[in-house]
């Protein structure tokens, strides 16, 4: 979707009727609305607290170099594979959130998380697509960040939004079809972790799959070519080294369980 598609979308203010089932931390969509929003403004500043009981979200294609540095990365099971970055241990639990509402500040900030309030749902039957937000935001207020709207029209801070949820929604999608293509292959294989603390007591995590490295050989050649013009080697290694920072979340689910 073009800037200038998206600008129409927010100027002529179409409706966005709420999808069957929500995405992750959207409880009440609405459309992006000039004639109703035209006087709120957006503050970036308010925290990640919407993200506090995220275990895991899902990450773009172009993420996975960088968030391999800071999480596990995990594919959800079901019919879409979808790339997740791990970030808790314990169900409704995110360890990068703290009291506060910021975020853990030597970690990286997944893009899922950066894009909200703002989401794209598409209409069943029709294949368009529409700007929605949050409703309930809270960095959507009346008197604090940076207006949405000038005179109708929207303001570069929520173009910007917009513009950057739409790279990371395509983002998004070749991610899937990367995870998609993983798990066509046979090299992804459903997992359950266990986890046991010094100071007593455990948790497990299951419904993930993961990528078995031995796995890696049975591809063919032409496969393999395909996946590096696509620019896919990249991201498998990056899943494969990912592994290691299982301990982080371990070290950091162990310090909360003491505090």
């Amino acid at each position: 979707m073009s800037e200038s598609t998206i600008s129409s979308a927010v100027t002529e203010a179409v409706p966005a009727p709420p999808p069957p089932a929500m995405p992750l931390f959207f409880n009440r969509v609405v459309g992006v609305n000039p004639g109703v929003h035209g006087t709120k403004k957006l503050n970036r500043d308010s925290g990640y607290a919407f993200s506090r009981a995220a275990q895991s979200v899902p990450i773009g294609l172009g993420e996975f170099d960088v968030i391999s540095q800071h999480y596990p990365i995990v594919f959800a099971t079901g019919p879409v594979p979808t790339p997740l970055a791990l970030l808790g241990l314990g169900e409704g639990s995110n360890l990068f959130v703290e009291p506060g509402g910021q975020w853990r500040a030597d970690s990286y900030v997944p893009a899922y998380v950066r894009a909200f309030p703002f989401v794209f749902i598409e209409e069943p039957g029709t294949g368009t697509v529409y700007v929605g937000m949050e409703a309930d935001a809270e960095c959507v207020t009346d008197d604090v960040g940076a207006p949405m709207f000038e005179d109708g029209k929207p303001t570069p801070a929520l173009t910007e939004s917009i513009n950057f949820a739409v790279a990371f929604r395509d983002n998004l999608n070749a991610a899937n079809a990367f995870g998609k293509a993983l798990d066509a292959a046979g090299l992804l294989q459903e997992e359950e972790a266990t986890v046991s603390f010094s100071a007593g007591g455990g948790t497990r995590i299951r419904g993930f799959k993961i990528l078995k490295a031995d796995r890696i050989d049975q591809i063919s050649d032409e496969t393999f070519i395909d996946w590096r013009r696509r620019g896919w080697i990249g991201p498998l290694y990056a899943h494969l080294h990912s592994s290691s920072r299982w301990g982080r979340l371990i070290e950091l689910a162990a310090a909360g369980r003491s505090a």
